[in-house]
């Protein structure tokens, strides 16, 4: 149980941090290649900080909770609810944002299994 625990909030510390440097380089791209930003003010980033405070909590939660299918669905719930949250005002940082955190989450939850693997030997 221990081990599986601190497996699980490395492996989502490590997606945390990868969520927060994958954000940078996106932005970093996107100014490189298109220029600023459409969106001016501060309603862009207060989404964007609204959307890693929830991808953190979930990473959090995933970490706490024991192997099973409700992580994989957890994932994907947070994907969409991503999708939906930035969609209307804001599409390409909403598919953007999205596959980035179901994806990372789900990638932290497959790295914590293998870790664990890894820790009994």
């Amino acid at each position: 149980m221990k081990n599986r625990l601190m497996a699980g909030l490395g492996a989502h510390a490590l997606g945390c941090l990868l969520f927060i440097v994958l954000s940078w380089l996106g932005f970093f791209l996107y100014t490189q290649l298109f220029g600023s930003l459409g969106s001016r003010g501060v309603a862009g980033g207060l989404a964007l900080l609204l959307v890693f405070y929830v991808y953190a909590g979930t990473n959090l939660l995933l970490a706490l909770l024991p192997p099973g299918k409700v992580k994989p669905l957890l994932c994907a719930l947070l994907g969409a609810a991503v999708l939906a949250y930035l969609l209307p005002q804001h599409p390409l940082r909403a598919i953007y944002f999205s596959v980035l955190s179901g994806g990372l989450s789900w990638l932290a939850v497959l790295a914590s299994v293998r870790l664990i693997r890894f820790m009994r030997g």
